[in-house]
Parts: C-alpha cells; sequence; structure tokens
C-alpha cells in the first residue's frame, strides 16, 4: 500500500510541476502576444500618422501647381507666361512608362481621365508629333499622386517588415 501511496503523491507532484510549467508557458505567451499587439497598433498608429502626413504634403504640392507651372522669370527678374506643349507620342509614352492604357487612342486618356472616345480609329501618320490638350500642370499633378502613392506603399512595407522584425525574439 505504501508503494500506490508514493506513486500516487508522486504522481501528483508531477501532474502540479507540468501544470505550473504550463502555466508559466502560457503566462510568457500572453506577455509576448500583449507585447506584439501593442507593437502591431504603434505601428498601425505610426503608418496612420505617415498617411496624414503624406496626404498633407500632396495637398500642399496641388495647391503650388498653378505657381510653378503658368510663369516664370528670366534672368532679370521678369515675369512671362508659362507655354508647355506635349505632344500626343509623348503622353502615349509617358503613359506606357507607367503601365497605363491609352483609351481613346490619342495618348492623354490616362492624364485627362479617360474621357476620350474609345472608338477611336488608329493614330495617322505624324499624329503622334501633333500637340496633345495635356499640359505641364496635368503631368504635374499626376506626378504628384503617383509619388504620394509609391510613398503610401513604402510605409506599407516598412512598417510590414518593422513589425515582421518585431515579431522574432
Amino acid at each position: 500500500m505504501a508503494t500506490l501511496s508514493q506513486l500516487r503523491e508522486t504522481f501528483a507532484m508531477q501532474e502540479k510541476q507540468r501544470a505550473e510549467q504550463a502555466a508559466q508557458s502560457l503566462q510568457a505567451l500572453q506577455q509576448r502576444f500583449a507585447h506584439q499587439v501593442k507593437l502591431a497598433h504603434q505601428a498601425e498608429q505610426d503608418y496612420l500618422n505617415r498617411i496624414a502626413q503624406l496626404r498633407d504634403k500632396t495637398q500642399h504640392l496641388t495647391r503650388r501647381i498653378e505657381d510653378v507651372t503658368q510663369h516664370w522669370r528670366d534672368e532679370k527678374g521678369q515675369p512671362h507666361a508659362m507655354s508647355c506643349v506635349f505632344t500626343r507620342g509623348f503622353v502615349q509614352h509617358y503613359n506606357a512608362a507607367l503601365g497605363l492604357s491609352d483609351v481613346d487612342g490619342s495618348g492623354v486618356a490616362a492624364l485627362t481621365g479617360g474621357t476620350g472616345n474609345p472608338t477611336r480609329s488608329a493614330e495617322t501618320p505624324g499624329e503622334r508629333h501633333t500637340p496633345s490638350p495635356v499640359t505641364q500642370r496635368d503631368i504635374l499633378a499626376n506626378i504628384t499622386d503617383n509619388g504620394q502613392q509609391c510613398q503610401v506603399w513604402r510605409a506599407q512595407v516598412n512598417g510590414l517588415l518593422d513589425y515582421i522584425e518585431g515579431l522574432t525574439p
């Protein structure tokens, strides 16, 4: 009987030790999880702050587009109206480089919102060298929007990398 009693006591002690170890492991996992949640919330807040900053910067840059595309000053400081012509071929090339489709065949779809006629016939010889309705302002506005989107993606990727790095103990 004494042996059975000792075995029960030993088993109970081992079970208690296993339960304590499991509780400690669980507590450590809970602490790690809480830390990861805290890091995730901080990363989200940092990301949202960065996006807000980018939005503000883009709005500021957009407000300046008129100023920097309408006038220039010569070496004597005299203001002059600015004239800049972009050919249809230039705009087609620009759109192709961005991976955008040319909806109306004129090379202006992506920069002007794609409001052209989608059933337009093929380009005539020399048409690529004719002026497009795209202005310097249109191109700068497009670059400003693209720049913001690229910076948003950069913030997302960097935030994700920082979060992943924070997961490793």
